[in-house]
């Protein structure tokens, strides 16, 4: 199962500006038509329309098997709830942002899903161990939770 974070966006408020979690680029923004700008999103997708609005190749690869064609209603959106349901990454995560409806019940309610994949490149894994190094030598970090 992958893990999957859930964010309900308060009715009303202006739409959200979503930034990826592991470089800060900005992802999503009212403003901006683009791309997400980041290499770490894979997809995004949304309930209302079932479709991706942004996927990217190496993607579109890893969901092929959990889509079912000869399946009636069964869709990009499931294809997606498929693969983070059956597949197994520690790379691989997925943001719903929820932007609640008008009806009290949710029932207006929209999904937004992005999916990340994190990992370090050579730099940035260099970049990572030297924050990690100092963090240590100025004992910021607990290890005994780990």
């Amino acid at each position: 199962m992958i893990e999957t974070i859930n964010i309900t966006w308060p009715h009303g408020a202006i739409d959200p500006r979503i930034h990826c979690p592991a470089c800060g680029t900005m992802v999503l923004s009212p403003l901006e038509d683009g791309g997400p700008g980041c290499h770490h999103v894979q997809f995004i997708i949304d309930s209302e329309s079932g479709e991706y609005n942004y996927i990217t190749d190496e993607f579109d690869e890893v969901v092929a098997p959990f889509r079912k064609e000869s399946v009636a209603d069964f869709g990009e959106w499931e294809a997606a709830d498929a693969f983070l349901e059956e597949a197994e990454s520690d790379t691989f995560f997925a943001m719903n942002v929820i932007l609640a409806g008008e009806m009290e019940n949710g029932e207006d309610s929209v999904c937004l899903r992005i999916g990340y994949e994190l990992y370090f490149d050579e730099d940035q894994q260099e970049l990572y161990d030297e924050l990690e190094r100092r963090h240590d030598a100025e004992g910021h970090h607990d290890h005994s939770q780990n």
